[in-house]
């Protein structure tokens, strides 16, 4: 779960970084050399992601709702810390049921 939360935190930060960084710099700047750089960089996060996603839902670590609801949020600013925030409570419920 721990690197569930690692991709997501790294997806997120990608994310801004190409919304409020680079594409602000191609469209008011005239500079999309940092796009065509944080492109391929933001879609190989994004992809390490999903596979973390369908590995903790193949193992039971979430359900398929909690994996939907990991999807969605990756497309929105923001969304990968909810994430974030979310998987920590889980990961919280799962080490409280094992204790007992």
């Amino acid at each position: 779960m721990i690197g569930l939360m690692r991709a997501a935190t790294f997806e997120a930060l990608t994310l801004l970084a190409m919304f409020c960084v680079a594409m602000p710099l191609k469209y008011l700047a005239d500079v999309p050399q940092l796009v065509s750089a944080m492109g391929p960089i933001h879609g190989c996060a994004f992809i390490i992601f999903l596979w973390f996603t369908i590995r903790s839902w193949a193992e039971g670590l979430i359900d398929g709702r909690g994996a939907a609801r990991l999807f969605v949020g990756a497309f929105i600013p923001f969304g990968g810390f909810i994430n974030k925030r979310w998987l920590h409570q889980k990961m919280k419920e799962n080490n409280a049921l094992r204790s007992h």
